[in-house]
């Protein structure tokens, strides 16, 4: 299989001298997390394969007052080592070998997590001039006798496109019609700066139950090294991703799980200083690309741009290439089944390097574009 890429360009990005942009914020763990974590390690527990029982009820707590979701902490959570662990493990227990999933895109790097479980994905592009909003006539047009399943990326990486809830209804009454699952990977929901604002899936659930829903904490929490997320699910698909996740990892570590009671639960000021930063870091950048003449889709939500740079005649490896010999580190489209054109393009640094990014990116369109 090829290499997941954003890793793999992490890998090459350490031969160029490249502007640091983080994807999530590095901060150091606040004193109340990791006094939890200390408690933990002189505990020994009794094995629990779902996850700690206090984390399911933290979790249900937070999804409803957060949200107004009515969630069973028994039976309708599991803990898992993070967003992409659970999603591989929900894709390998819910589909069989040939089923299809409708999955539009630019998106996430679900492909190879897809065909893992034996599964193809199809891919439904979706366009910058609708604002990378699904098009549900192509989304309709795709499913076939095959189609098990649609993915989702609520909100979307690497475009920032945030689905109102009628946007997400119309997407689950297609589900109904053909009775398909919906799957959504939604770790981006502290990262909204503007728009209709984030509505989980499971929110419209009494129209269409068939949804199971992926989180992490590494986005939301600055929770990146603990690898901690969780699985959101009716019982009846559920208890089969359970199974499948205990033949996979049996459980996740008791540690890491009670600093993630304490994450959540505890005083969240030290978060909320940075998170309140992103949107004029996005702003920043994206009058920045502007400025060099790139057209690019301000997002409502995420910590990256999609910026299209097809008028420099680059695409895919070479234009991921140009952007590190500028010290810009950015993944072409095509890594993400969408244009290959554009690259994604984090502001996840300083106000400082963000200007400096957008020096550099004018002086690559004055380079190639004349």
């Amino acid at each position: 299989m090829e290499r997941l890429p954003a890793l793999a360009l992490t890998e090459r990005a350490r031969e160029w001298s490249v502007l640091p942009m983080p994807g999530v914020p590095a901060l150091p763990m606040p004193k109340h997390v990791l006094d939890a974590a200390a408690e933990a390690a002189t505990r020994v527990l009794p094995r629990e394969t779902r996850g700690r029982p206090e984390l399911r009820r933290v979790v249900a707590d937070h999804l409803g007052q957060q949200f107004g979701l009515d969630v069973d902490p028994e039976h309708e959570l599991l803990v898992t080592h993070g967003a992409q662990h659970g999603m591989s493990v929900v894709l390998r227990a819910l589909l069989s070998p040939g089923d299809e999933v409708v999955v539009p895109a630019p998106t996430y790097f679900f492909d190879g997590m897809v065909r893992m479980a034996g599964a193809r994905p199809v891919y439904v592009p979706s366009r910058p001039e609708l604002g990378w909003a699904t098009d549900l006539d192509a989304l309709r047009a795709a499913v076939t006798p095959a189609t098990r399943a649609i993915l989702l990326c609520n909100p979307a990486n690497p475009t920032g496109h945030t689905p109102a809830r009628q946007e997400l209804a119309e997407i689950l009454a297609l589900a109904a019609e053909h009775g398909l699952l919906v799957l959504s990977d939604e770790s981006y929901a502290r990262y909204v700066h503007s728009g209709p604002g984030y509505a989980p899936q499971q929110s419209l659930r009494d129209g269409w139950p068939e949804l199971v829903t992926v989180t992490s904490l590494s986005k939301n929490y600055a929770f990146t090294p603990w690898r901690i997320g969780y699985v959101h699910a009716p019982r009846k698909l559920l208890d089969r991703v359970h199974r499948a996740f205990e033949w996979d990892a049996i459980a996740v570590g008791d540690v890491p799980q009670a600093a993630a009671c304490a994450v959540i639960t505890g005083p969240q000021d030290w978060l909320d200083v940075v998170y309140s930063t992103f949107r004029r870091r996005r702003d920043l950048l994206a009058a920045a690309v502007e400025a060099a003449g790139l057209p690019v889709v301000r997002p409502d939500s995420g910590i990256f741009l999609f910026p299209d740079f097809a008028a420099l005649g680059l695409r895919g490896r070479a234009l991921e290439d140009a952007l590190l010999r500028h010290g810009i580190p950015g993944i072409a489209g095509d890594a993400f089944h969408g244009p290959a054109g554009h690259a994604r393009l984090l502001y996840g640094g300083t106000e400082a390097d963000l200007t400096e990014v957008g020096n550099r990116l004018a002086a690559l369109v004055k380079e190639l574009g004349g």
